[in-house]
């Protein structure tokens, strides 16, 4: 399986139908809907963008959200400047790319097994999502390009700021200034929608993958032969600060088993959100086995204490 990438946030050009693909939207729906989070609506922008990069990688055999001006199937530098010419009104969004895999379970099972690609999928702030693969049966690019529907209706909307903090840059028209207030409430009205508390894998989920799928950057590029990555991510529409006491995992005998850390303070790369955690196992997790994993943090002042347990797929 092949390593993934990722980026955190007119022309309309007509395209196939089949190439507005909206099998990926449905997978990683499945993966949001059992962790507790809202399904994400298919966009058909967002659908376009996604094919244009897909398109582009694939033919020039390239890898990476950026595209080189000039180039043969050129469609914009960055995953926000191809949102943009896609039709999409914002630049707030994320791009996750996957290659080499044959399907999008494949692909959405290889991104999940990360840590910085899953939490794209599993980000509180987006609601809607557009998919598409280029490629051939021994190899296909999957790209997913995601976005938070309220402040695209916030960047379409006619008003302007006449007072206070506001915001440049997120729009598609460059000029165009979007009150700070409004914009953080916009993003908020979606948090709110999720659960408090988002786990994964999932309490209950019996087939979760065993290892870590490497992926660009690395969280963790000094340990090999890892286990599948635990997250736990506290909903920030509900908490502001949050601290990690413990955040311990078990086999089925009841033996700890040692594990790497990850905080936003100790993330090498200061891309893990705020108030996220994550345990990477050091060594690949046993098939068809269950796992018990204890989590334990102080929110706001008070304790959270959470249990749960998972089983691997065969």
């Amino acid at each position: 399986m092949g390593r993934v990438t990722m980026v955190l946030v007119m022309l309309l050009l007509a395209l196939p139908l089949s190439a507005m693909d909206r099998d990926g939207v449905r997978m990683v729906n499945s993966v949001r809907k059992a962790a507790g989070m809202i399904p994400l609506n298919n966009n058909a922008q967002l659908a376009r963008a996604a094919y244009h990069h897909a398109k582009y990688l694939g033919r020039l055999r390239a890898k990476g959200h950026g595209e080189r001006p000039g180039r043969k199937y050129f469609f914009g530098r960055s995953p926000f400047d191809r949102f943009i010419r896609a039709g999409y009104s914002t630049k707030v969004g994320m791009e996750n790319i996957s290659y080499g895999n044959r399907s999008y379970a494949e692909s959405v099972g290889v991104l999940m097994s990360t840590v910085y690609h899953r939490l794209g999928f599993l980000d509180f702030r987006i609601d809607e999502m557009g998919s598409s693969e280029y490629g051939n049966r021994r190899g296909r690019i999957y790209v997913y390009d995601m976005g938070p529907s309220t402040v695209a209706r916030l960047c379409r909307s006619g008003g302007t700021v006449r007072r206070g903090e506001y915001l440049y840059g997120v729009c598609a028209d460059p000029k165009k200034k979007l009150s700070k207030r409004d914009f953080s409430k916009a993003l908020a009205s979606i948090e709110r929608r999720n659960a408090r508390i988002v786990l994964y894998p999932y309490p209950g989920m019996k087939n979760a993958p065993r290892r870590y799928i490497r992926e660009t950057p690395d969280p963790v590029p000094k340990l090999y032969g890892a286990g599948v990555p635990i997250t736990a991510q506290f909903n920030p529409a509900y908490y502001r600060r949050v601290s990690l006491r413990s955040f311990r995992l078990f086999d089925a005998a009841g033996r700890e088993l040692k594990v790497k850390r990850i905080t936003p303070g100790s993330d090498i790369h200061h891309k893990l959100p705020a108030n996220t955690f994550v345990v990477v196992p050091y060594k690949r997790l046993q098939r068809g086995k269950s796992y018990r994993v204890e989590l334990e943090a102080t929110a706001d002042g008070k304790r959270v204490k959470k249990e749960w347990s998972f089983r691997t797929g065969n």
